[in-house]
């Protein structure tokens, strides 16, 4: 996190008007991280839908819910533990005492198993509403309905690339991703020789020069992006040249976007 108590979301629109929105918390446990009293700051370049910011604050909610189910889990999972624990050898004593099986042991173990089970998952949704995990669920809910949107030059000239990328790619069919890769050399750089190209190229290169650090804050979301499933898959797969018919099925369905591949790493070849 930024010193200045930051944190960034970038709101980039397909040429179809849909959105893609990068921001840090894709990883599980991110919003761990955030500070009380980060702000959150959203930038765009063609303004967003309403739905698709709905969306958003939908699947933000969504991420920092699991991330403090899993944080109380783990503070609590001595206390979950002794409690299954006490619930299992309750239940196994009564079974071997007082009830009489047809099968001694195997049935005591099996219901006294399934008991202490069952009680383990009830007391982990019992800490799950406690005071600390709601106060805590609730201060990251409020940090995400403060987000504000602004639009910025920078994300204009970030689409238009995004936007060259997508054009140039085509669509992916026949599991081949070579339209995407197509005139690129080992270093990520075009040599079919056309001004529009040549143009991207030096689109890139100002973008560093003239937002360097904003250009190295989307390149870090890029990243982090990229190192999560199903877009590292596909990533890897589009390097390669060669697109399963499973990541084919993501792109169609919009859940990866392979300009979007293309546009990290060309940014980050580009980079001085």
């Amino acid at each position: 996190m930024s010193p200045d108590r930051s944190c960034w979301i970038y709101h980039l629109a397909r040429r179809d008007g849909s959105a893609l929105f990068l921001h840090p918390f894709v990883k599980r446990g991110s919003f761990l991280d955030l500070p009380a009293g980060t702000e959150l700051e959203g930038y765009y370049g063609r303004e967003p839908r309403v739905e698709s910011l709905s969306a958003l604050r939908t699947e933000l909610y969504r991420r920092a819910d699991e991330d403090v189910r899993d944080w109380i889990n783990e503070r609590r999972f001595i206390p979950r533990f002794l409690f299954a624990s006490m619930i299992f050898l309750v239940v196994f004593l009564f079974m071997s005492l007082v009830v009489h099986t047809p099968i001694p042991l195997l049935d005591e173990l099996l219901a006294s198993g399934a008991a202490g089970a069952t009680a383990f998952v009830m007391a982990g949704r019992f800490f799950e509403k406690t005071g600390v995990a709601v106060q805590r669920r609730d201060a990251l809910h409020a940090q995400v309905d403060n987000v504000l949107f602004n639009e910025s030059d920078y994300v204009h000239k970030l689409e238009n690339a995004f936007h060259h990328l997508d054009r140039t790619g085509a669509a992916v069919s026949s599991g081949s991703a070579d339209r995407y890769n197509h005139g690129y050399d080992q270093d990520g750089r075009y040599h079919d020789g056309s001004d529009e190209t040549s143009s991207l190229e030096r689109k890139l290169q100002d973008l560093w020069q003239d937002n360097r650090e904003e250009t190295q804050r989307v390149l870090e979301l890029l990243k982090t992006l990229l190192g999560v499933n199903p877009w590292k898959r596909a990533a890897r797969e589009l390097r390669r040249g060669r697109l399963s018919r499973k990541v084919e099925d993501l792109v169609h369905r919009g859940e990866v976007e392979p300009a979007l591949i293309t546009l990290y790493d060309k940014l980050r070849r580009s980079a001085p």
